[in-house]
């Protein structure tokens, strides 16, 4: 009971509702249970910022694509399906280049110089970022999933992960459905309106 209590506290005291509030605030999250910190990112919250990382080593941050509907690709270079799905999300990319909207890659590879060795190897184009996953800032929970099943105890980094983001911050969708499945496009569509 008390952490139920304790979830919906940080909830509201943090969620979405609470338009004023910046994502600078929102504490580092070494004492939350794993379920507390995959609520933070809940479909409706606002999206915590962090710094992504380019191949020529340049920081940016997630909140500078505000102003646009953020597609993410969380992906990782061990990761087969990542790789399969990897050109039709480029594809759409290109394919939407003259919208509101702004595709990125972000890896999630624990080694920044073997993710920049299979970038340049593969020679892919567009947005590519990698991020350091520090499981102590709230952004690294847009990966984990809940169990699927009641048979299923652990929470788990299921790749590729798409995550859309709106314009003013707002996490519309965490899927794991990709670019080849033409739901994926009817949601860009339904949030590009």
């Amino acid at each position: 009971m008390k952490l139920r209590i304790l979830i919906i506290s940080f909830l509201v005291f943090y969620g979405c509702n609470n338009s004023e509030k910046t994502q600078k605030e929102v504490p580092k999250a070494s004492s939350l249970t794993t379920e507390e910190k995959i609520n933070i990112v809940l479909e409706g919250n606002q999206s915590p910022n962090a710094d992504i990382i380019a191949i020529d080593s340049s920081k940016i941050e997630i909140e500078s694509f505000k102003g646009k509907l953020l597609i993410i690709d969380f992906w990782a270079t061990w990761c087969s399906p990542c790789i399969k799905e990897a050109p039709f999300f480029k594809k759409m990319a290109e394919k939407y280049k003259n919208s509101n909207v702004e595709f990125i890659s972000i890896s999630i590879d624990n080694d920044f110089s073997n993710w920049k060795d299979y970038i340049l190897w593969a020679n892919w184009k567009g947005n590519n970022y990698w991020y350091n996953m520090d499981r102590n800032q709230p952004f690294s929970y847009l990966v984990y999933s809940k169990p699927n099943s009641k048979n299923e105890y652990a929470f788990s980094i299921r790749l590729p992960k798409y995550v859309m983001i709106s314009p003013d911050g707002e996490i519309l969708c965490k899927s794991r459905i990709g670019p080849t499945n033409p739901e994926f496009e009817m949601l860009i569509k339904k949030y590009l309106k």
